[in-house]
């Protein structure tokens, strides 16, 4: 399997979307695909021309599953991807939503995503019982109406091939998040609330970003985990090697720049034509919060 890094986040549906229920040979330790890969869950949709919207889709696992691989199938249209995992809270099937980005977070996608193979020996653990929920966010910037089917691809392992359980935290800034004319910078902070590894990294802002820079801060020192320009059709993972032990107190910097020529302020939100500050996290073990903005 070759190892690509990849990731990102962040549109009226005018149809109705089909999910599918997983197939019962859920790549493990292959598939149907080369790489291993087989559909996990995904839903079909159609976009009026000039409209964008978001849609739910959830399917609660029958099985234990280990994710070891992620690729996101996200044709045009597809503004972004994420994948939650949780206790059951609505019946299965697909429905309009918002973003409800409020359980824990295992994957994201979206503008120039390529498949995260995750480090050897870690996973992302989905226990028999709990529900996935895929959040879509949808976008037609055309003058004619735009179908597709949007969702995630995965790779299963056995628990024999697993060592630490992974999952998603978005550290940045979101309260007070402000994009003034002209070039600016906004900073946010996290301060770990308790120990963590982490071992992969993803730059997420829109379309008035045009760099990012990460710094961990801890009593050893400071260390720069990125500090390169962003591009918002190519938003992808950031290995972390060697991986940062994080412990509690410790702070996580994430530095935003943006040049804003819209001709008015831009502050935060989940469309395209608003603005983020997060750097998405890849840790283990799986953090207790979606968001780390302290």
């Amino acid at each position: 399997m070759t190892r690509h890094p990849g990731f990102s986040l962040s549109l009226l549906v005018v149809s109705t979307m089909a999910c599918s229920d997983p197939p019962d040979d859920l790549g493990v330790d292959g598939g149907p695909d080369p790489d291993g890969y087989a559909p996990l869950i995904a839903g079909d949709w159609t976009l009026a021309p000039g409209t964008e919207a978001y849609r739910c889709v959830r399917w609660t696992a029958p099985g234990d599953l280990l994710l070891a691989a992620v690729r996101p199938v996200a044709p045009s249209g597809t503004h972004h991807v994420v994948l939650m995992v949780g206790s059951p809270d609505a019946p299965d099937g697909d429905r309009e939503c918002t973003s409800a980005l409020e359980q824990p977070i295992v994957y994201g996608a979206g503008l120039g995503t390529d498949p995260y193979v995750l480090p050897d020996g870690v996973a992302i653990k989905v226990l028999a019982g709990q529900q996935l929920l895929l959040n879509l966010h949808l976008y037609n910037a055309s003058s004619e109406p735009l179908s597709g089917r949007s969702g995630v691809d995965a790779v299963t392992v056995t628990p024999d091939r697993v060592t630490h359980e992974a999952g998603v935290v978005l550290a940045g800034k979101a309260d007070g998040l402000t994009v003034d004319v002209g070039r600016t910078t906004q900073t946010g902070t996290c301060t770990a609330p308790g120990p963590s590894t982490v071992f992969g990294l993803v730059p997420h802002m829109h379309q008035l970003g045009v760099h990012m820079t990460v710094t961990h801060q801890s009593a050893a020192g400071a260390r720069t985990l990125l500090d390169e320009d962003f591009a918002f059709d190519r938003q992808l993972v950031h290995p972390i090697a060697p991986v940062v032990d994080v412990t509690r107190g410790d702070r996580l910097v994430v530095e935003c720049t943006y040049v804003n020529s819209t001709g008015r302020t831009v502050t935060f939100g989940e469309s395209s034509e608003a603005e983020m500050c997060f750097a998405v996290l890849y840790v283990y073990p799986p953090p207790a919060g979606v968001q780390c903005t302290r």
